[in-house]
């Protein structure tokens, strides 16, 4: 039986990007004209040689937020599928999918305000430093499709892969949210227990791994609490039986927020690290609108052009 489109790799210029972007943006993104980055390539990392990361682990000091429907499609793959289990067992996933528990952001913010990068006070679970890549590259979430540390097109290309970034992040977000609402999941009840967990945040990691502590993932998942890969299995056949409609859908969906944990997170943070990056971490307002973000997408590309043409050859 052939393998649906949906689950295998395709090209983004020279960049290999998860099959389900398909379907997930508009196809006028697979016209782009799209150039390598060779700068910053991961097996021959600029950071390692120039700012002493762990030459193993690089800048893989981050939990990815992987939607819950990403996760599922990884669960019905045989080559992933032990990973993601155990990446489930161990807490490091909410209903929506992978998130940083409080200990995982404050360790995070850590790594990236020491001078000492050799010795990473987090490592992403889906990352094998032996073989330094990534167990769940057909899987992965928007941002580590499209980061990139130095590139080739300077200021005009770090926009572009931004506005990028932004666009795949919010589709992201958008269908994991509609998946829950979808498979029965009470939506409004959860982002209340949610923007409580912010007067608990000392309760919310556990101690020994940082991932969330059992008390917090009883608190969000409640009736799905130990079905949570059959919530992830649920969300992705939900996803892949609408595939023709995921970017319909996802500017269609009204986005959740977790303002009132996200607020009590960031005033247990001020003053420890720089306002900037808490910023960065978690960003205040109400989210932009796809259609929006896609406007900037083909701005950016635009612009990206032009610099190209007017730079000497």
């Amino acid at each position: 039986m052939a393998l649906d489109p949906i689950y295998e790799p395709i090209q983004l210029g020279s960049h290999i990007v998860p099959g389900i972007w398909r379907y997930m943006l508009p196809e006028d993104v697979f016209y782009f004209r799209v150039d390598p980055e060779k700068l910053s390539s991961c097996f021959d990392c600029p950071q390692v040689k120039a700012h002493g990361f762990h030459p193993s682990v690089r800048c893989c000091t981050y939990i990815p937020r992987v939607p819950n429907f990403l996760l599922g499609m990884a669960l019905q793959d045989p080559a992933t599928s032990g990973l993601v289990k155990h990446f489930i067992e161990a807490g490091f996933a909410i209903p929506e999918g992978s998130q940083f528990s409080p200990e995982q952001l404050s360790r995070s913010l850590q790594q990236l305000t020491t001078t000492d990068r050799s010795q990473p006070l987090i490592v992403c679970p889906f990352l094998d430093q032996a073989s330094k890549r990534c167990q769940i590259y057909a899987y992965r979430s928007g941002v580590c499709s499209t980061f990139f540390c130095i590139h080739d097109q300077g200021e005009e290309g770090a926009h572009f892969w931004e506005q990028l970034q932004d666009l795949v992040t919010q589709v992201e977000t958008a269908l994991s949210q509609w998946a829950l609402q979808e498979i029965g999941f009470d939506l409004e009840a959860y982002f209340e227990r949610f923007n409580a967990l912010g007067s608990q945040l000392e309760s919310g990691s556990d101690p020994h791994s940082f991932a969330w502590s059992v008390e917090a993932r009883k608190h969000l998942f409640r009736e799905w609490f130990g079905r949570e890969q059959e919530l992830y299995t649920s969300c992705a056949d939900l996803i892949i039986r609408n595939k023709q409609d995921l970017y319909s859908l996802a500017g269609q969906q009204k986005l959740q927020q977790t303002k009132g944990y996200d607020e009590a997170l960031r005033q247990s943070l001020a003053g420890k690290f720089p306002a900037h990056q808490i910023a960065e971490s978690l960003p205040e307002g109400d989210p932009v609108s796809i259609k929006n973000i896609w406007y900037g997408v083909q701005l950016a590309h635009r612009n990206l052009q032009l610099s190209r043409s007017q730079s000497p050859p």
